[in-house]
């Protein structure tokens, strides 16, 4: 599986501008003054067209050979990139690249054999001349593939970087139910404030040491705390693509409706999670312990139909060892987790 920093993706130059390039690399690479015989003439134009399809060949494998490959993401990465581009065109120009790449090698080495050959001046002018006509014409064949290309990269700079490598728990839940003081009381560091594409929300993760092993607990405020039905097409997509991290799901309810949101709106949006996570265990907390009487949780267990559940209060650091021993729990049994877990 591809691991990789989006942030430092770099952006493909356009067509014109790679074009530009070698025009430069051409001059830089020819410069002489006044008059010269054909020998250093034909030199001249050898150098410049060795030194514009070198930095062309070296952009173009650059392009390919940098850019990610979708099958090798994280399924999570894969499903952003299938929201904000065209994945299919994307592998194709890829491909397109770096067969252009090849030609323009090719073109490199009959431009330099016409120099070489050339027994008049005009002749390897001709020789070097047709060498860019052709380039220009590849480059321009290419124009389409290069801007989707840039389109993408700029695109998947945008994604969050979150660490595939850990198991991963989403803390989800209606708005002001505790959610953010849950992770922070669970987690030792500040947690990070990671923008989400396509939406105007940002995750928040954190990491909770369990000894051997460091889970990643990531907040979603915006985003799994209202009905899917209230968000936009693009934005349930990609709230979707966030079921890939979740092995596990803390879903964090108010008995106290403080949040001002009643326990049958935490029940649609905890019901609504579940079936997003399908195959993942949820563990269901209610928050405010500290403040939540009895009464307030026997409306809270009729509103969820009398559910297995741990009491917490995220503000006094109630009963968190518990829920940490009930995650520890969770993903020791889990298939892909388990054996990072010791087995007593």
């Amino acid at each position: 599986m591809q691991e990789m920093s989006f942030r430092g993706l770099k952006v493909p130059p356009s067509s014109d501008e790679l074009f530009e390039r070698a025009v430069r690399a051409c001059r830089e690479a020819s410069q002489a003054g006044g008059r010269s015989s054909l020998d250093r003439a034909k030199k001249r134009y050898i150098r410049c067209v060795r030194s514009s399809s070198s930095l062309v060949v070296s952009s173009l494998r650059e392009i390919y050979k940098t850019s990610p490959y979708i099958e090798r993401l994280h399924p999570f990465y894969r499903e952003l990139c299938s929201i904000a581009f065209d994945v299919d065109t994307y592998r194709l120009c890829l491909s397109r690249v770096r067969s252009v790449e090849r030609i323009v090698r090719r073109v490199a080495l009959d431009s330099i054999q016409g120099v070489k050959a050339a027994t008049e001046k005009k002749e390897a002018v001709r020789a070097r001349r047709s060498f860019f006509g052709r380039l220009g014409s590849l480059l321009e064949s290419l124009d389409d593939c290069l801007k989707l290309l840039r389109e993408a990269a700029l695109r998947m700079k945008e994604f969050p970087e979150v660490n595939t490598e850990v198991p991963s728990v989403i803390i989800a839940g209606a708005p002001n139910v505790g959610k953010s003081s849950l992770l922070r009381a669970l987690t030792r560091a500040k947690p990070e404030v990671k923008p989400y594409p396509f939406t105007t929300k940002s995750l928040i993760l954190g990491m909770l040491d369990l000894g051997v092993v460091s889970v990643q607990l990531i907040d979603t405020p915006g985003l799994l705390d209202t009905p899917l039905e209230e968000k936009s097409k693009i934005e349930r997509q990609a709230i979707l693509a966030l079921r890939h991290l979740s092995d596990a799901v803390v879903f964090v309810a108010d008995p106290t409706e403080t949040c001002g949101f009643p326990l049958d709106f935490q029940r649609k949006v905890f019901v609504q999670v579940a079936d997003l996570v399908k195959g993942a265990p949820v563990l269901l907390v209610a928050n405010k312990l500290d403040i939540a009487s009895e009464e307030h949780l026997r409306a809270f267990e009729e509103a969820f139909e009398n559910p297995e559940y741990l009491a917490v209060s995220a503000e006094k650091k109630i009963n968190l060892d518990k829920l940490v021993d009930k995650l520890r729990l969770r993903l020791r049994s889990s298939a892909k987790w388990g054996s990072l877990f010791p087995s007593s």
